[in-house]
């Protein structure tokens, strides 16, 4: 058979991806010289801005960097200036700014629950954050926390079982506050000791401490502050499907969840040759959806190492081809040091150094749901809470949905050996 298509195709791409790439970086030529002749790039620091720092937050970078961050200040914190264009809200006695998603809902008694984030309920059947919060606000009456019942709260234990990407905020009507996060810690919450400030970024929360996952932050009605691990749970849950086996019930809900975070843009599957890629593709296409993709990132510097990381690439590559799915390949490479996404980046991640593939990956549509596989090597509670985040950087451009992101998951997975993850995606062909 001729592999004349499949050559006019490849070429067709790569001219694609370097007109692409081309255009892409002369917006941001162009953003960085008026960036610079504004001010707006000059010095700035992650962590230690200059004193171009309000430039910074209104300026062009201002509208990559903290992409689906979050701020929360206690009455009396004065706002910092990179939230200064932010939407904002107050609730509970407390300013929330959010780039992203903000759902609230307030029960009988006043408790209040704010979920930052794109939640999803899998046992419910359910993306539509108001429900979600409306759900769990009714069972936030009374108090959230006590230091005799850490884990066992009602809504703590129904929180900690939703899926998607989220922070959960329950203000109690006595004045308390409990803050907790998804099964992965995917969105971080930095916070002050006083609990006064809370935020999404390092950058935002000046001495931040950083909340770890499986653990939750209070803050009593007096501001005294408690970081309390509640998972494990002291009590387990009841497993309804006990009897099916485990490699079964991890591909329903692995599917099911993909399902759910689908709805939520245009998707694409972050793909490699590995298994956990492959597994995460596997659950998509249960539940595909119209505009549908596939991506790999390649850094074409690597050639110079070895070709381990070209042979991935033409895998993931044959593997879309082979699954009906439209394959892209964008290109891994740093931008200039001092470019509006460089700089964007450095203030929103001080400690990362995944500027090349997070630049590559701003090439993807802004509507695009990334299907990120963190979370599929957690072989044990140690390697759950040290998850690496390097899929938070493409919070920037676009959504990134996690399909291993959900506790009920995470905790089926503990029971798998290597062998039944490879077998995740065992229908997919070779």
């Amino acid at each position: 058979m001729s592999r004349l298509p499949h050559q006019v195709t490849g070429t067709v791409g790569r001219v694609r991806n370097r007109v692409a790439g081309a255009v892409r970086q002369r917006v941001l030529t162009v953003r960085e010289r008026s960036a610079r002749e504004a001010g707006t790039v000059d010095g700035a620091t992650a962590g230690h801005p200059s004193a171009g720092t309000a430039l910074l937050a209104r300026g062009p970078v201002a509208e990559v960097a903290f992409g689906g961050g979050y701020l929360v200040r206690s009455p009396g914190v004065p706002e910092s200036p990179y939230v200064a264009t932010w939407p904002s809200r107050q609730i509970g006695g407390r300013t929330y700014h959010s780039r992203g998603p903000l759902t609230w809902a307030t029960a009988d008694d006043g408790s209040t629950v704010v979920l930052l984030g794109r939640p999803v309920d899998i046992d419910h059947d359910t993306a539509d954050a108001l429900v979600i919060a409306d759900r769990l606000a009714r069972l936030a009456v009374g108090p959230t926390e006590d230091s005799t019942t850490a884990g066992q709260d009602p809504l703590v234990r129904a929180a900690a079982g939703l899926g998607g990407r989220w922070t959960l905020f329950a203000h109690a009507a006595d004045g308390g506050l409990t803050v907790l996060t998804d099964a992965l810690a995917s969105q971080q919450v930095w916070h002050t000791d006083d609990g006064a400030v809370v935020g999404s970024h390092e950058t935002l929360v000046a001495g931040a401490t950083l909340l770890p996952a499986n653990s939750l932050l209070r803050v009593d009605p007096a501001g005294a502050t408690t970081v309390r691990r509640y998972f494990p749970w002291t009590q387990p849950e009841p497993t309804p499907s006990a009897g099916v086996p485990v490699l079964e019930r991890v591909r329903d809900r692995l599917a099911a969840h993909t399902r759910l975070l689908t709805g939520q843009g245009r998707p694409a599957v972050a793909l490699t040759a590995g298994p956990a890629s492959r597994a995460v593709l596997a659950a998509y296409l249960a539940h595909p959806r119209e505009g549908g993709f596939a991506f790999t990132h390649f850094a074409t510097e690597s050639a110079r190492e070895g070709p381990e990381q070209a042979l991935d690439m033409f895998a993931a590559s044959r593997l879309a081809h082979r699954v009906g799915l439209p394959h892209l390949v964008v290109r891994a490479v740093a931008p200039p040091e001092e470019s509006v996404f460089a700089v964007a980046h450095r203030l929103s991640f001080p400690r990362g150094s995944t500027v090349a593939s997070a630049f590559a990956r701003a090439a993807l549509p802004r509507d695009t749901v990334e299907l990120h596989s963190a979370g599929a090597g957690v072989h044990d509670l140690a390697s759950w809470e040290s998850q690496a985040g390097d899929f938070r950087d493409g919070d920037l451009t676009h959504a990134v949905a996690l399909p291993f992101n959900d506790r009920h998951l995470l905790e089926l997975l503990l029971g798998l050996d290597d062998e039944q993850r490879d077998e995740l995606a065992a229908e997919l062909p070779d």
